[in-house]
């Protein structure tokens, strides 16, 4: 027993766990990535929101294990720049973001690090995080709703979603009402940048392509079409909208390209 206590107490030890805990700092990286351009498609919420409340006590509880080293406290001034940018790309997913800004305000209190480093550093942090929200909501209450995907993803049709033939793009549409006024747009997305999660998918929305925009009294799910046709011996994914051929967004050349 002695043994395994002088273990978890060895020096070494604590700083390999503390440099590991860098990995929770990366974790929150690629989360605030998918917030920022991704569509969450979850097929069970609750047990994937368990084992990210896992994933941040189990961080929470090794930075404080390691509280003393110095690379964690470095890393608990890291980790709120990094929550500040998931608050602001996640603005809205409450169930997102709240585990780490715990995390955050639990281990940045606990680590040992300068008081006076800790106060001014602290200060700075809570004047970005007011500053941070309240532009937000005033962009959203003066502007309207801002978004970084370019579409309101608030507005996307769940019930819809087209896959072309050969898997590489999907068309999705979203609709949008203003007073008797009824508007359908189509969007392609690639699918061969989704991301895989447990229980989801998160679907890339950032860099969509606008197809096709038209007004509607009753939707029509056979207005936009996939068709494969070869050219030039590639085989292309084409979508039609009501029989006429229009271009893959994706695949038109940009001006500087046709040089």
């Amino acid at each position: 027993m002695d043994k395994v206590v002088a273990f978890f107490k060895n020096a070494w030890f604590r700083r390999g766990v503390a440099l590991a805990c860098y990995g929770y700092t990366a974790f929150l990286v690629w989360v605030a990535w998918l917030c920022l351009g991704f569509f969450f498609a979850l097929e069970n919420p609750t047990p994937l929101f368990v084992l990210y409340l896992f994933v941040n006590i189990a961080a929470m509880g090794l930075m404080i294990f390691t509280r003393k080293q110095l690379i964690t406290q470095i890393n608990t001034f890291l980790i709120p720049i990094v929550v500040l940018v998931l608050m602001i790309f996640g603005f809205g997913h409450w169930f997102i973001i709240v585990p780490p800004m715990v995390v955050m305000v639990v281990v940045f209190f606990t680590a040992r690090s300068n008081e006076t480093l800790k106060t001014v550093f602290g200060t700075l942090y809570l004047l970005f995080f007011v500053i941070g929200v309240a532009a937000y909501i005033a962009i959203n209450m003066f502007i309207g709703s801002f978004s970084f995907t370019d579409v309101d993803l608030t507005k996307r049709d769940l019930s819809y979603e087209y896959v072309s033939e050969t898997g590489d793009y999907r068309i999705v549409r979203y609709l949008q009402e203003s007073g008797m006024r009824k508007t359908v747009s189509y969007y392609v997305e690639t699918t061969t940048e989704d991301v895989n999660i447990p229980l989801g998918v998160c679907k890339k929305v950032i860099g969509c392509k606008h197809l096709h925009t038209a007004e509607y009294e009753v939707l029509n799910n056979g207005l936009v079409q996939w068709r494969t046709e070869s050219e030039g011996g590639e085989t292309k994914d084409i979508p039609y909208v009501e029989g006429i051929r229009r271009e893959n967004p994706y695949l038109i050349k940009p001006l500087e390209e046709d040089d």
